[in-house]
């Protein structure tokens, strides 16, 4: 009896030290850094919230929704990088800290003035008004409190705030900065839904059984109490939301595990994910019902093509019922100040479980970790290793044209997300000759969104890239874009500080690039298009000159035009 007695006590000991190890401790500084702003820490969004196509990334800081508020370093070190996003951060500045961090700024009006010097310098060697430049260690020393930049609301933003990250500097891994900077939160994580998967099929190939959840005093549950599945290997899914006391707006969890009989089984903690692998939140949430207009799923036991490192899982992750008894399942949420909310139910397997298909013996299927290729007389498309989450039986249908120079070829469903690019090929029904070759572009059809990509022809085929299924085919465009030039006339006079407009049109709405010279050097416009923007400086000296402007639509076709002009 002592035995047993001593066994249990030490099973239990050490049970509970694996489970509160069940993800690597992170051990971040908790007193290095200085809130950057000099009001209270408010929260718009948090790490980890789940967005289209990616994982929130960092901090939204509330402004006061005011622009220009001054945002100031958190700790020593110098300016690493500045940023132009126009589709995403907006202006950015990057802070690296001799502790091994890099701190980032999003969405800010401007920097100082030395800052945006340098910028404009970098701007002009590289000849690209968008994109990253750097600074050495040296050149732009900072000290904790010191004044950065003026927030704004630049780039992809809705509204006044700071995008705030900490990164770690050796492998740019976006980390938790609540992990750093601690608020008063009491509350614990709300989770609402439930969904239970077949894990012997695809997750593709079903529709998962999902059921609101119940909350009680001692945490939430299913109605009855107890689920019933036909299937000896199953996974779960929850719907959750995290929300800090005091703040009414919902944000994302920071981690969740589900334990079965006590033992832990699978689940994720989200930290440590870099800008390449952040696509793999199509593989962590159930894609299907979100492109559907539902909720987010999120896994709990990872797909067998999602790479993230934020799992811990115990073997394959899975929950294997080898027999038919009653187990009892604990699902676990925890926010970043480890509030936690707990879904307690039983599970039980039927005594007759569901037959699945040998995907490994159908040429039909698309297989995660590996090329896949899909091949017809006149199309093709071939993925890389890293395309699929997991596996699905490709359906391919076509219908003809009589505008288009191929035929219309429905390649299986945008349903099905993908990660890395596939390349399809087409060859065309209609005879394509001379310069109309180099004008062939690929339409691709993907629920009412359509993208222009031009069409490298290559043996035969004519090619293009795309991480979306849909619709695709082949046009032949010959129609140049237009450029709209106001803010200088030909012949005409200019002033310093002095704006020159120019708006650009194509017919596929489809620019490949716009390019200005001065006098035959690159003149800096801003802008991505349609619309760009150039502000009479200091590359524009008093004087008479030749301004260049090129653009260049997808399928290449191009239109120049030269204004000459006096400078005041």
């Amino acid at each position: 009896m002592v035995k047993h007695f001593f066994s249990f006590c030490f099973s239990f000991f050490v049970f509970h030290a694996a489970s509160a190890q069940l993800f690597p401790p992170q051990n971040y500084p908790t007193n290095y850094f200085r809130y950057p702003l000099d009001i209270a820490l408010k929260l718009n969004a948090n790490f980890g919230e789940m967005r289209p196509n990616h994982f929130h990334m960092g901090l939204d800081l509330f402004t006061l929704r005011r622009e220009n508020l001054q945002v100031y370093a958190p700790a020593d070190g110098w300016i690493s990088k500045v940023k132009v996003d126009p589709n995403g951060f907006g202006n950015a500045i990057y802070v690296s800290h001799p502790n091994g961090y890099t701190t980032l700024y999003c969405h800010m009006n401007t920097f100082p003035t030395q800052v945006l010097q340098a910028m404009k310098e970098g701007q002009y060697a590289k000849q690209s008004w968008k994109g990253d430049v750097e600074f050495e260690e040296n050149q732009f020393p900072v000290k904790k409190g010191q004044f950065l930049a003026y927030s704004g609301n630049t780039g992809a933003s809705a509204g006044p705030h700071v995008h705030y990250e900490i990164r770690r500097t050796d492998d740019d891994a976006c980390l938790n900065a609540l992990l750093f900077h601690r608020v008063y939160d009491v509350t614990p994580p709300d989770i609402t839904k439930l969904a239970v998967y077949d894990r012997t099929k695809s997750t593709y190939e079903q529709t998962p059984r999902t059921m609101m959840l119940t909350r009680a005093a001692g945490g939430y549950s299913v109605a009855g109490g107890t689920i019933t599945v036909n299937s000896d290997v199953v996974s779960f899914a929850i719907v959750a939301t995290d929300r800090i006391t005091g703040v009414p707006n919902s944000n994302g969890i920071f981690e969740a595990a589900v334990y079965v009989d006590e033992e832990p089984v699978s689940g994720f903690q989200i930290d440590g994910i870099d800008y390449l692998q952040t696509r793999y939140l199509n593989a962590h949430i159930d894609y299907r019902i979100k492109a559907n207009g539902g909720s987010y799923y999120q896994h709990l036991s990872p797909l067998p093509g999602d790479r993230l490192p934020i799992y811990f899982k115990q073997n394959d992750g899975l929950i294997h019922l080898d027999d038919t008894a009653t187990h009892q399942v604990k699902i676990v949420v925890k926010d970043a100040n480890n509030n936690a909310s707990t879904v307690r139910f039983n599970l039980k397997r039927t005594a007759t479980t569901s037959s699945s298909a040998n995907i490994q013996k159908d040429s039909r299927y698309m297989l995660p970790n590996q090329i896949n290729i899909f091949e017809q007389a006149d199309v093709q498309m071939v993925s890389t290793e890293k395309s699929f989450y997991d596996a699905f039986r490709f359906v391919y249908n076509y219908k003809t044209s009589a505008t288009a120079y191929s035929n219309i070829h429905v390649m299986h469903s945008p349903l099905i997300p993908a990660h890395d690019s596939m390349m399809f090929r087409i060859k065309p029904t209609k005879e394509i000759a001379g310069s109309a070759r180099n004008r062939v572009i690929m339409i691709h059809n993907s629920r009412g969104k359509m993208v222009v990509e031009r069409a490298a022809f290559v043996k035969g085929w004519y090619e293009a890239k795309s991480r979306d299924f849909g619709e695709f085919w082949l046009e032949v465009d010959e129609v140049p874009p237009t450029i709209a030039i106001a803010g200088v006339v030909d012949g005409g006079a200019i002033a310093a500080g002095a704006n020159i407009t120019c708006t650009v049109a194509d017919n596929k709405k489809a620019i490949y690039s716009f390019r200005a010279e001065l006098d035959g050097e690159w003149l800096m416009f801003s802008g991505l298009g349609p619309v760009y923007r150039y502000k009479v400086d200091e590359h524009c000296p008093p004087g008479e000159h030749e301004l260049k402007l090129r653009v260049e639509d997808e399928a290449g076709n191009v239109t120049e035009r030269v204004i000459r002009f006096t400078r005041k």
